[in-house]
């Protein structure tokens, strides 16, 4: 039925300190249910919470007698090997060093050296790579043999919550890789704050990277402290079959999924001449839900099943959605709930609930958190904020400023508390006359066209250029671009017009967390 869309309580859940914490309720909780199923040599392997404990017990006793106040990097694909490997490393009083698993092996040679890393662990695939490098290292090959050598002992680890306990490094997209040092407390509170906010009502489906913390803190470590099932999806070119075949509830991805999907939608129905009668449906689908009568599930049973038929709610965050797509998946019975996040803020500030929604916004602000609009920017005080940057007191003092951890995102509250992010701060366009400029709300505008599929608004010779990626039916019409350019323009004030539009053939460059690298396009260009 239609959701209410009305403020309610917090979901209620034991408060958590550090990880520690998070092992123990979980295992007291949840025991014998499964937490995390997976494929390993075409065998289907199911992992019950209990299991997880005691192989984090079994791994953090080895890094306890192997290594001490150490920083061991940790690189290599998504897997359950992974998710314990980074556990025991934190819980053995060691500090785990997250690595980007997609970068070259030159920026993984600066990354190990500017986050002081003293030992390595890695999947196979970097065999070549390691074995170039003079770091003690082991593989998570032999880590997974020490699994087999459990042994039923109580978890006696002496824990420091607000020691530094992991350094994940900034994506830059407008600059270097930042090292962000974490402690136990500023992730198990955000877990905390974020789960307070929305939950999971069945299995999870992960697809994002582990290297990034809302791959790992949110889409792994949130599930699994509500006591779901989460199956580890070993390859994008696997997630429709997996999806298929575990039928989730929910779904943690970045805008570029949704997208996705969205596209391939359209373009089934178009091969089957079928996306007359899907347009009509969904007019019909959204009249009914007015006077609360959803149809949602008969209208579109053929598209939400390739989804696995289950799927209620995708967690949308990372970086801008177009609120057409929250709509437009909402007429078909999936709510795309949008957050907001930033790496210092291990990860999550704010996120739309199961039934309170704000299209536009990235949602309501965490649990004991306190966002502040300082000057435009949004600023954010609580135990989620970063300890800092490694070994950069300049960096760090710049943005951590009276107890507040200075984003550099530009939003608004409004009335009833939804946060909206309206652009980056670093991104503002100063023209001659002094004019500042948010690109971003630009690029949001023009996104609603259908001929545009990404879009970087930015100055050039003191005027407004749009270098526009057609969706494929467009590529190379400058004649369409020009005319909707021209309708943009007119109701404009002249300082906000964009002079001139720029056809790309190919996407934009993007790191691997797939936001636009602004200042690539401007150097291509």
């Amino acid at each position: 039925m239609k959701s209410l869309n009305r403020n309610y309580d917090y979901y209620k859940h034991t408060k958590i300190n550090n990880l520690k914490e998070l092992l123990d309720v979980t295992r007291n909780n949840y025991q014998d249910s499964i937490a995390f199923s997976f494929y390993q040599n075409n065998t289907r392997i199911e992992k019950t919470f209990n299991d997880v404990y005691h192989d984090v017990l079994a791994l953090s006793n080895y890094f306890k007698n192997n290594y001490k106040n150490k920083h061991i990097a940790l690189i290599g694909e998504n897997s359950y090997i992974w998710i314990i490997t980074f556990l025991a490393i934190i819980l053995s009083g060691n500090v785990c060093v997250v690595m980007d698993k997609d970068v070259d092996e030159e920026t993984l040679v600066k990354l190990l050296k500017l986050s002081d890393s003293k030992a390595i662990c890695y999947s196979k695939y970097y065999n070549s790579f390691v074995e170039k490098m003079n770091y003690k290292s082991i593989s998570l090959e032999e880590l997974s043999k020490i699994l087999e050598d459990k042994k039923d002992k109580k978890m006696d680890l002496k824990i420091d919550d607000d020691k530094e306990a992991a350094i994940f490094f900034t994506s830059g997209t407008t600059g270097a890789n930042k090292a962000v040092v974490l402690s136990q407390k500023n992730m198990a509170r955000d877990i905390y704050a974020a789960s307070s906010l929305f939950k999971p009502n069945g299995l999870v489906v992960s697809v994002l990277p582990f290297h990034h913390a809302f791959g790992l803190i949110t889409s792994i470590l949130k599930p699994f402290y509500y006591g779901k099932e989460i199956f580890l999806n070993s390859s994008l070119k696997y997630v429709l079959r997996d999806l298929k075949e575990n039928k989730p509830d929910t779904l943690f991805v970045v805008p570029a999924f949704v997208e996705t999907f969205y596209r391939q939608i359209w373009k089934t129905v178009r091969s089957r001449h079928k996306d007359k009668l899907l347009k009509y449906s969904l007019k019909i689908s959204n009249s009914l839900l007015k006077i609360n009568i959803d149809l949602r599930k008969i209208l579109f049973k053929e598209i939400l099943e390739e989804f696995g038929g289950n799927l209620h709610y995708i967690i949308c965050g990372g970086a801008y959605l177009d609120k057409k797509y929250v709509k437009w998946f909402r007429g078909l019975g999936i709510e795309i709930l949008n957050g907001y996040g930033i790496t210092e803020c291990s990860p999550v500030v704010s996120v739309n609930r199961n039934h309170y929604y704000r299209d536009g916004s990235v949602g309501q602000i965490c649990r004991d958190v306190e966002v502040k609009i300082i000057d435009g920017e949004v600023c954010v005080k609580g135990d989620i904020v970063m300890l800092g940057y490694y070994k950069d007191k300049k960096a760090t003092k710049e943005v951590l400023k009276d107890g507040y951890f200075y984003t550099g995102d530009l939003g608004y509250l409004d009335k009833d508390g939804f946060l909206f992010i309206t652009g980056r701060k670093k991104n503002i366009i100063i023209l001659s006359n002094g004019e500042n400029i948010s690109p971003e709300e630009i690029e949001s505008s023009l996104l609603k066209d259908k001929g545009i599929m990404e879009v970087i608004v930015y100055e050039e010779g003191n005027k407004l250029v749009a270098s526009i990626y057609p969706s494929e039916e467009y590529l190379g019409n400058q004649e369409y671009f020009d005319n909707l350019i021209y309708k943009y323009n007119r109701n404009k004030p002249k300082n906000h017009q964009i002079a001139f539009v720029k056809l790309r053939m190919e996407e934009f460059p993007k790191n691997n967390n797939r936001k636009i690298l602004r200042s690539k396009v401007r150097e291509e260009e």
